[in-house]
């Protein structure tokens, strides 16, 4: 018995061990501010409950599959905007709570932590992350408003929102509201300039795939033949393709045809030879495979499209 309850505090203390190894390896990004080392911080910080309650933004919000249609715009933009106080409120309750969360980890003792230790970093850490999301719930009519004057043929609505998204939940991460500037004017500035570069990007790949020959990337040094390929097969594939390969966007039409050798030689070009003929990274060329190819398989259910994962080879 006492050999068992050794061997259980062994495994409970390589658990807490775990745990806190991994929250010393996490990074808290945080705006410090003087009055955080105020004696009466605390209070006058966390007890101040003028805000309404915390919600995670999109599950209200954001249905699966939601597209830039009205109904959805108008859930999208049901928050009330903050205010000036309001964004102050947040704001500072944000930081500080992640100012303490870093405050107690950097006394933390991988090998001689307690569990009520642990659990307050996490519980700060938790708390943050509800009031970051109330920021951006609060912020999602300023993102749709941007994102509806942005998007184009090339970009479409839910690709802007989600990095509309991304890019506020950065600037969230990097205002000091003790600057005394409005966030939404700060976010406004973050969430344009990132789409309007995102569509310039795009039309410039459109311009570079324009001018790619039809039959280069089937030609071209660094290709490779496929042997797991037999000629039938290889045919199917081809045909099944060719009768989908409208329903992808130009790019991931480039990349399709390049990836499963649509063309007059049987020749694979390579992730890194598209993303150097494209200008994009090579694990950006991977994802648009794999969203073409989810594409085609959504269009061609019931066929052997499933066997294209498998045939393609790096």
């Amino acid at each position: 018995m006492v050999v068992c309850s050794i061997e259980s505090d062994v495994c409970e203390q390589e658990r807490l061990s775990c745990r806190a190894r991994k929250l010393l390896n996490q990074e808290i990004e945080f705006i410090s501010n003087p009055c955080f080392g105020d004696p009466d911080a605390e209070s006058d910080i966390l007890d101040n409950s003028d805000i309404s309650s915390h919600r995670a933004p999109f599950d209200e919000t954001r249905p699966a599959g939601s597209s830039g249609s009205s109904t959805t715009i108008s859930r999208l933009c049901n928050a009330e905007v903050l205010s000036a106080e309001e964004e102050r409120v947040l704001f500072r309750r944000l930081n500080y709570l992640k100012f303490k969360a870093n405050q107690h980890r950097s006394q933390l003792d991988p090998e001689w932590v307690t569990e009520n230790e642990l659990d307050l970093i996490e519980q700060l850490l938790h708390q943050a992350e509800l009031v970051r999301d109330e920021i951006l719930r609060r912020n999602m009519r300023l993102i749709v408003s941007i994102v509806k004057k942005c998007t184009t043929t090339g970009v479409s609505f839910d690709e802007l929102f989600s990095d509309g998204c991304l890019t506020l939940l950065k600037a969230i991460d990097k205002f000091d509201y003790a600057r005394g500037f409005r966030f939404s004017t700060y976010a406004y500035h973050a969430i344009s300039n990132y789409a309007y570069r995102k569509i310039a990007n795009r039309r410039k790949e459109r311009t570079r795939y324009k001018q790619l020959p039809p039959e280069r990337s089937m030609e071209e040094a660094g290709a490779v033949k496929n042997p797991l390929m037999g000629t039938a097969t290889w045919d199917e594939l081809s045909e099944l393709l060719n009768e989908s390969i409208h329903t992808l966007d130009e790019r991931e039409q480039v990349i399709v045809k390049s990836r499963f050798a649509l063309g007059k030689h049987r020749k694979i070009l390579t992730f890194q030879k598209l993303a150097d003929q494209l200008g994009i990274s090579k694990e950006r060329v991977r994802q648009l495979e794999q969203r073409a190819v989810a594409k085609l398989r959504a269009v061609a259910e019931g066929t052997r499209l499933e066997l294209i994962r498998d045939l393609v080879c790096e």
